[in-house]
């Protein structure tokens, strides 16, 4: 399933990389969005889960690290806020786990067992969210204590049927895509393969510590901004399955017109 490049190839392309995850989440992306504040939808991070697995976990954690690091210098915050390691790090490590996880994929082929594996983790999501808003009346986070009334309970739990659902949906529907395009043959990128790894990645990555590291510095209610982020999560799997299983083919495309171009030459 990995695309061997040489060295040369992979630094080239992580500069293109980094150039393009910047411009993105800096430029062209959704960010200060009243209802779900704190929170950003863009194409960077599926950016740079494409980075990770295509070049690597180090050229992944150089991409995610540096165009957080970049994007500051280049597009001061607006409130004021500068360079942080920590949220530097949530970005390095967004961009280790892909590259990591490809590596335990790997062997997996079986579409069959990528649809269980993606209903079984969505599923695992929706049924934790639920348990836990039934069995706690409340959470402690930072000294602070927050209690969730009736009507949080039930929008949370309906949202997040629907988002786990449509997921599910989706995808199926991207995979029926990506196999008509790909009709005439050959090896293709696996969509749930990579809907999967973008699911462990975000939901470990920015749906939890990032949420935790946001509630923290920008002392404000955890809650919001975790609840906040789990839209932009399910958005972002949707975005991240298409972006990067599209570039992944058309990255094995374009090596194998020219591998077979220097043949006839």
């Amino acid at each position: 399933m990995r695309i061997k490049l040489d060295l040369v190839q992979k630094i080239s392309l992580a500069g293109i990389l980094l150039a393009l995850v910047i411009i993105f989440t800096r430029f062209l992306s959704l960010q200060n969005i009243p209802v779900i504040p704190f929170v950003r939808i863009s194409l960077g991070p599926a950016l740079i889960i494409f980075s990770s697995i295509l070049l690597g976990p180090f050229f992944g954690a150089i991409i995610g690290g540096l165009s957080d690091i970049l994007g500051i210098v280049l597009v001061p915050n607006a409130l004021g806020y500068g360079i942080n390691p920590w949220f530097t790090a949530v970005y390095a490590l967004l961009g280790i786990i892909p590259g990591l996880l490809i590596y335990l994929f790997e062997k997996v082929n079986s579409d069959k067992v990528l649809k269980i594996s993606l209903v079984a983790f969505v599923s695992a999501l929706f049924i934790f969210t639920t348990v836990f808003l039934l069995l706690n009346n409340d959470i402690t986070l930072f000294g602070k204590n927050y209690v969730f009334e009736t009507w949080h309970r039930v929008l949370i739990i309906v949202l997040a049927f629907n988002f786990s659902v449509g997921t599910v949906i989706g995808i199926h529907f991207l995979d029926i895509y990506f196999k008509h395009r790909n009709q005439n043959g050959g090896h293709f990128f696996s969509i749930y393969k990579v809907t999967i790894i973008s699911i462990i990645d975000e939901f470990l990555v920015l749906l939890i510590l990032n949420s935790i590291v946001k509630a923290y510095f920008f002392e404000t209610d955890f809650l919001v901004i975790f609840f906040s982020q789990c839209i932009v999560f399910f958005i972002n799997i949707m975005l991240d399955a298409f972006v990067v299983t599209n570039l992944l083919n058309l990255m094995k495309k374009v090596i194998k017109e020219r591998k077979r171009d220097k043949f006839d030459e």
